[in-house]
């Protein structure tokens, strides 16, 4: 689990779509602030290079902020959805969310492989593939991970990881079901296909064995 970012949530004057489009070009983003101790949301605007490395960092929803609000006060947070414009990819409005100390909150974590080269099925021919890239767990603000991580290394073909292997902190509560299967080192297509080919091939001799008999029995 990484430190806070500290980030300035600065007042946002600016409303409207017009107004909040010539607030872009300055170097600023468009952003609100809720959470349970705000009954309303606040309307704020946060420098565009102070979040840039975090958003491209990947994993954005899982890094905590020590916000600076408005009003004076410090809080903690988490950037709980980014929207952008769809031509350019450009950010064009954050949403922030309040975390309290105790209290848990819901969260996607990522997944990352690792162990891909000493992979024991992929030298055996096998094909790696993962299933789930993110597993949605409650958690404390304080226990949020970066990602959680699997070493692949020692699966065989026919063998994987589901949500249950994962390791996940003390506190989290898992949302989604802990059979799913998170990755897996499956045969190779080839072999697959032969297989297949061989299952028909038993039944296509096994309909003319019959229908020999019945010839016979006549």
């Amino acid at each position: 689990m990484a430190d806070m970012v500290k980030i300035v949530l600065e007042e946002r004057n600016e409303k409207g779509k017009q107004a909040v489009k010539k607030l872009r070009p300055t170097g600023y983003v468009p952003a609100v602030f809720y959470g349970p101790e705000y009954k309303d949301a606040v309307t704020v605007k946060v420098k565009a290079s102070d979040i840039a490395a975090v958003i491209r960092s990947g994993h954005w929803e899982t890094v905590r902020f020590n916000a600076s609000l408005p009003n004076g006060r410090e809080e903690m947070c988490l950037m709980r959805n980014i929207q952008r414009n769809l031509l350019n990819n450009e950010i064009i409005h954050i949403d922030f969310i309040q975390l309290l100390k105790g209290h848990k909150i819901a969260v996607n974590i990522p997944v990352v492989l690792e162990g891909r080269e000493d992979c024991v099925g992929l030298k055996h021919g096998g094909i790696l593939e993962q299933l789930l890239y993110e597993v949605e767990i409650e958690v404390l603000p304080t226990e949020i991970p970066n990602s959680v991580s699997i070493d692949v290394s020692g699966l065989n073909v026919g063998e994987g990881f589901s949500v249950k292997d994962l390791a996940l902190p003390k506190s989290a509560d898992i949302l989604v079901d802990l059979e799913e299967l998170v990755v897996t080192v499956a045969q190779p297509k080839a072999e697959v296909e032969e297989e297949e080919e061989e299952v028909v091939e038993a039944g296509e001799v096994e309909v003319v064995a019959k229908g020999k008999a019945k010839e016979e029995e006549e």
